[in-house]
């Protein structure tokens, strides 16, 4: 796992690819702490992330709390993705302050009349 990293004049965007998991979440800390935004927004680009577990979750929340902490904004690019189904699943889009819509709005209505039965 490799962080591509973007950085303009006040935005940095991290693109994350293909997986982010117990596997890969060693590597991208140490390459996220070598390329720590001096911006004041940062944006991490999840949409090509085909594989997450529990442990990429930390991390995502890891460095959420680090943006909060230091002033910068935080944005959490997802598309229709593994990572939007797990934040789904565990219910953890309100702690990362994404709106249930961003993670909600990729389903059918039909997937969502059959999940409240």
């Amino acid at each position: 796992m490799d962080i591509r990293v973007d950085q303009r004049a006040d935005l940095t965007v991290w693109t994350l690819e293909p997986s982010l998991t117990i596997y890969d979440v060693r590597d991208l800390h140490d390459q996220a702490l070598a390329t720590m935004p001096e911006t004041r927004q940062l944006v991490i680009n999840a949409e090509s992330v085909e594989e997450l577990d529990t442990a990429g979750l930390q991390w995502l929340l890891a460095i959420h709390r680090w943006a909060k902490d230091q002033g910068v904004d935080f944005l959490l690019e997802l598309g229709d993705s593994s990572v939007t189904q797990l934040l789904d699943l565990f219910h953890a889009h309100g702690l990362l302050g994404l709106p249930a819509i961003l993670v909600a709005g990729k389903r059918d209505d039909k997937e969502a009349y059959d999940a409240d039965r």
